[in-house]
């Protein structure tokens, strides 16, 4: 069970100086996704400089929360290190496999059939 860490501002930042372009007003790192994961997320605008195991969005925590909680990951724990940061750990579970059939339960359902 993959486990990722979400980390993002919940107020605006502040733009710099006049001269220089707007930037968003949010910025959210998530560390430990997989690569299929990352691939759903796509569609969201993220940094092409982050790190390799982090990656940055530029969107609002709520918003990859939400998107993360569609693609089967939930929040196990959540804490608040600063007045414009949160941090959540959230955990994807698996589905249990299939128990193979003993052999015994074979030749029982192959019985049934004949």
């Amino acid at each position: 069970m993959p486990y990722v860490i979400v980390s993002g501002n919940l107020n605006p930042t502040k733009n710099g100086a006049a001269s220089q372009p707007p930037s968003p007003p949010w910025k959210v790192g998530i560390s430990g996704l997989k690569a299929c994961d990352l691939e759903d997320l796509k569609r969201f605008t993220y940094e092409p400089h982050s790190d390799v195991h982090t990656v940055t969005f530029r969107h609002h925590p709520v918003v990859l929360l939400n998107a993360l909680e569609v693609l089967g990951y939930r929040v196990v724990s959540s804490f608040y290190v600063s007045p414009d940061n949160c941090v959540w750990t959230m955990r994807k579970d698996f589905p249990e496999p299939c128990p193979e059939p003993s052999d015994e339960e074979e030749s029982d359902s192959a019985a049934e059939l004949d």
